[in-house]
């Protein structure tokens, strides 16, 4: 293989060395070897088991076989990506969420970044919860009102009454009704599995911020699916529609697939179409995404997604239960369980297991098959280094089982192996 000019030589010098100083501490993937899938799926975010259900393939095989189009969407939306078959998508989309507007992206990445960076305008503040998407700090990052964006610690009511009143004493106008307050959370945070006081939150906004000043946005990419009516999230869960301005719905967690859609305002709209950089500049969904997320809704929708979702409440009462009496059982020093973790019972099917030995841990459920995956700093903060397991509609009560009791061995090995050291 031909080497590069040596021109390059001070520039890997550079990366190789920053690389070394992240890698010393922090567990990275070479993303050149596939997790192993011979144990049962208990660390993606496939929750509901629909990636791999028969009945949305069969149904993806026989639209597709009788499809004019399948492949490439030809182009950005902007362009010549416009098509009936994205209008046709929206509009379902539309009367499902019952909203007054939706725009499709091709994740929720570029959604979180393109409303991020668009919607909020010189003047405006934005309040966020600690813990939000990476996506949407990236396009906070490029907003119009970045200097004027704070956060409130994770969940806590407390703080996001102080902090709020402090943005309003430092924005006068928006008191005055001349700019908006962005308050922005997610309703199911992926690392601590965890939900949003939401209501708790309005009722603090009602009583320091005029009616028609501020603007709630709620990122669904955990819960869409898996809560609400008909899988229509954890906003319609807690029957809060008309309260929430703005909320983003994945398609890659419940769903199975890729993409996401917005539900939102007409203006809103308008303006994503005229700013949105991902939208404008990015290749809209292939018509196959297209087809497949239009058979997925019909799951997501109908009484399988019902099933699927009384399913999966069951699956993640019964091992949060097992978690609890294992902690009991097994030293603190292998590991242990976040301070809300009875909450997570049984509505959350994310769990996170706290231990200062993830890549030990993983490594051991790997080599029992399962596709585990160890998360440290920077992911989480220092001294919450964990593995996530997440429940599935798929997964059996042997299963998980199974899986606590590979766990229970591994903690007391953990725990006699560091007792044999200190003699």
């Amino acid at each position: 293989m031909k080497s590069l000019p040596s021109m390059f030589s001070s520039l890997h010098t550079s990366l190789q060395g920053i690389l070394n100083a992240r890698t010393s501490t922090v567990p990275f993937p070479t993303l050149t070897d596939a997790l192993p899938t011979s144990a049962p799926d208990l660390f993606s975010n496939d929750y509901l088991s629909i990636a791999n259900n028969g009945q949305l393939r069969q149904s993806f095989l026989k639209r597709i076989a009788h499809s004019s189009h399948l492949f490439g969407s030809r182009g950005s939306r902007m362009l010549a990506g416009n098509t009936s078959e994205h209008i046709a998508l929206e509009s379902r989309l539309q009367q499902y969420f019952g909203t007054e507007a939706v725009m499709l992206f091709n994740s929720g990445y570029d959604a979180n970044v393109s409303f991020f960076g668009s919607i909020p305008q010189e003047g405006d503040a934005v309040l966020f919860d600690e813990l939000i998407h990476a996506s949407c700090h990236d396009g906070l990052a490029v907003s119009r009102a970045r200097k004027a964006a704070r956060p409130f610690a994770h969940n806590s009511v407390i703080s996001f009454e102080m902090v709020l009143r402090q943005v309003l004493a430092g924005c006068p106008q928006i008191v005055a009704r001349k700019a908006t307050l962005f308050v922005v959370v997610e309703s199911l945070y992926s690392m601590d599995g965890d939900f949003c006081p939401l209501p708790d939150f309005l009722r603090v906004l009602d009583r320091y911020v005029p009616s028609g000043c501020y603007h709630v946005v709620v990122d669904e990419a955990h819960s869409t699916g898996i809560l609400g009516p008909g899988g229509r999230g954890f906003v319609a869960e807690l029957g809060l529609q008309d309260r929430v301005h703005t909320v983003i719905h994945t398609f890659g967690k419940a769903r199975g697939l890729t993409g996401a859609v917005i539900t939102t305002s007409p203006i809103v709209r308008r303006f994503l179409i005229h700013y949105a950089r991902p939208l404008i500049f990015s290749t809209s969904l292939p018509h196959m995404n297209l087809i497949a997320l239009q058979c997925s809704c019909d799951i997501i929708e109908g009484p399988l997604g019902d099933q699927l979702r009384t399913r999966l409440q069951e699956l993640s009462a019964h091992f949060g239960g097992l978690l609890l009496e294992l902690v009991k059982t097994v030293p603190k020093t292998a590991f242990s369980l976040p301070e809300t973790a009875n909450q997570l019972i049984p509505f959350s099917p994310i769990f996170p297991i706290l231990t200062p030995q993830p890549v030990a841990l993983a490594t051991y459920l790997e080599k029992h098959g399962y596709g585990a995956t160890a998360i440290a700093f920077p992911a989480v903060p220092r001294g919450q280094e964990r593995i996530r397991v997440v429940i599935h509609a798929g997964n059996a009560e042997s299963d998980l089982d199974n899986f606590v009791a590979l766990l229970r061995h591994w903690a007391m090995a953990q725990h006699a192996s560091g007792w044999s050291a200190r003699l």
